[in-house]
């Protein structure tokens, strides 16, 4: 039986939970963006944008993979435009909204908004921004984008070309060849792919890859501009076919781009999980057949040799095919390189001289850069060990010599070329199907502005990139097994260089002679190692940024290719 005391415990109880559960749902209500005002009209009502722009969105938006301002301290977001996309008796409602760092930088995304009744337990959790009752309806708000209406209705534009006219401007669907003749029939399918990056991606009817970009600039995306011209001017046959495009159009404003549609190009992964499986089965050969490796010669760094003059030992711990893949790699980097340049006619792709403009944007460019990770590894030191630690010291002690570098380049000397290049070229990039290479992603450089991307600059750019790709590769693999290995860290480290310079040989080799066997303006031989090498440091540099700043224990590897390239080949010059 229970006591006066007891019920009175009980009561005050009951009391405090339905006093909480109204006070939890009056602030559930506080942060969604009710409005009694229909879809349509949303964004008349004032007070339901203010919450969707200060609660929901800084909420959201650090979720998303794509979003690139989870590191900064966000001031407020601004919707810039907001696009009617109507489908069907549905409506979607574009945004082109604008986030405000306290830093004073800001960045500008692309969001599809769309209202659904649909219960969450049927929507994808990534889709979900918000629930919310709208014009007294009860539903959600999510990511236009997981709604298969409205991924529909993008491929039925993209099939037609159709032009949607705006307040601002028009959204306007182009296609290429590839899906002109292209019919939508019954059981069109289409899905979000699960896998978290930069952009969203969809694909429909398991043929067509679509690209959402979400960070937008004020201008065409060099993706879609390279892209187009590859497949559709040049014949290149070795990158993702294109089929179409999204394009917001103004008068009197540059083209934005918000999506790109490629043909689905079936593969067996990314050329980077390739090579890096290979090189797990190069060291594996070494611990298994007891190799000497200080008796194996070895290839002096950057120079190009073909297969058969790899030594016969190393021929057989790389692998002959793996040798011939490196090749057809090498091989059809320099063709996109001569069909990236092929069209004498369009100034935007016309190969050009180097100038003094060009060196002192990249001189500067590159100063800054050193100039930020010098001062980022002086404050981190105590984040760093063993050989890091130590590649670290000399670098800062040989900081001068490596600005000296950077501040000799001397463009009045080079006669080669300077074209539209890759711009972000590494073994991810590149796509592995059966015994050859498709190459795609022409976003560029991440930290880059998009006047940067399109800079047209040496094609040994893109070369560096991938060859501090394989650099990479081997490093990754020595993390990896260095805990079970029978041999010490500098062990492991020697065999990875043997590896690295055998590799790189091959593919210099391969690369040199077909650009040169289609008159790909590289610049005599001094000078074309003289651009990879200068291009090899400016990467590892760009590298050593994001190695500080995320994982310090692989700063080793940009370290240690600074320094390969002071001691190797500048301290000749």
């Amino acid at each position: 039986m229970k006591t006066k005391k007891h019920k009175t415990q009980t009561l005050l109880s009951k009391q405090y939970l339905q006093k909480k559960k109204v006070t939890d749902q009056k602030e559930t209500e506080e942060t969604m963006p009710n409005t009694t005002l229909t879809w349509e009209h949303f964004w008349e009502d004032a007070t339901a944008v203010h919450t969707l722009l200060s609660r929901v969105l800084p909420a959201y938006l650090p979720k998303c993979r794509w979003f690139g301002g989870k590191s900064k301290k966000l001031k407020q977001f601004r919707v810039q435009y907001t696009l009617r996309f109507p489908f069907g008796e549905q409506l979607a409602h574009l945004l082109i909204l604008e986030a405000n760092y306290i830093s004073a930088s800001s960045e500008t995304y692309f969001l599809p908004l769309y209202f659904t009744e649909e219960d969450s337990k049927k929507l994808d959790k990534k889709a979900i921004l918000t629930a919310v009752t709208i014009g007294g309806v009860a539903g959600h708000l999510i990511d236009a984008i997981y709604d298969e209406g409205f991924r529909k209705a993008v491929f039925s534009h993209m099939v037609s070309q159709k032009k949607i006219h705006a307040e601002e401007g028009a959204l306007v669907f182009e296609n290429g060849n590839v899906l002109q003749e292209y019919t939508i029939h019954e059981g069109f399918e289409s899905k979000v792919l699960k896998v978290d990056q930069s952009n969203t991606s969809v694909i429909f009817e398991d043929r067509f890859f679509f690209k959402i970009y979400r960070n937008l600039f004020r201008e065409k995306n060099p993706d879609v501009e390279i892209t187009r011209f590859l497949t559709e001017n040049a014949g290149f046959k070795y990158s993702p076919r294109y089929a179409g495009s999204l394009t917001w159009k103004r008068e009197g404003f540059p083209d934005v781009s918000l999506g790109l549609m490629q043909e689905k190009v079936e593969n067996d992964g990314d050329a980077w999980g390739y090579f890096h499986g290979k090189v797990k089965n190069y060291f594996d050969k070494i611990q298994l057949l007891r190799h000497d490796i200080k008796e194996i010669r070895k290839v002096e760094l950057y120079k190009p040799l073909s297969i058969r003059d790899i030594e016969p030992e190393m021929l057989d711990l790389i692998g002959y095919e793996t040798l011939k893949s490196v090749e057809k790699l090498a091989q059809r980097t320099a063709e996109m390189h001569v069909s990236i340049s092929s069209d004498r006619s369009n100034y935007t792709f016309l190969p050009i001289t180097f100038n003094e403009d060009y060196a002192v944007w990249l001189k500067n460019k590159l100063i800054l850069q050193l100039e930020r990770r010098t001062d980022l590894v002086e404050k981190n030191m105590d984040n760093l060990e063993g050989l890091g630690l130590e590649y670290a010291k000399t670098f800062l002690e040989r900081e001068e010599e490596v600005m000296n570098i950077i501040q000799t380049f001397d463009e009045s000397k080079l006669i080669g070329k300077r074209i539209r290049i890759h711009g972000d070229y590494h073994l991810g990039q590149v796509l592995r199907t059966g015994e050859d290479f498709v190459i795609l992603d022409f976003e560029g450089e991440p930290e880059s502005t998009i006047r940067d991307r399109k800079v047209k600059q040496s094609p040994l750019k893109d070369v560096a990139g991938l060859i501090r790709s394989f650099h990479y590769a081997v490093y990754s693999n020595i993390f990896e097994i260095k805990e079970q290995s029978t041999l010490d860290f500098a062990d492991l480290v020697e065999a990875g260089s043997l590896y690295y310079r055998s590799v790189v040989a091959v593919f210099l080799n391969t690369y040199l002679n077909t650009a040169k066997e289609n008159s790909l303006a590289i610049g005599y031989d001094k000078e074309a190692k003289y651009l990879l090498c200068y291009h090899l440091l400016e990467k590892a540099i760009y590298e050593l940024g994001y190695e500080m700043n995320s994982r310090p224990a692989w700063a080793l590897i940009p370290l240690k290719g600074i320094l390969n390239l002071l001691d190797s080949v500048f301290s000749d010059r």
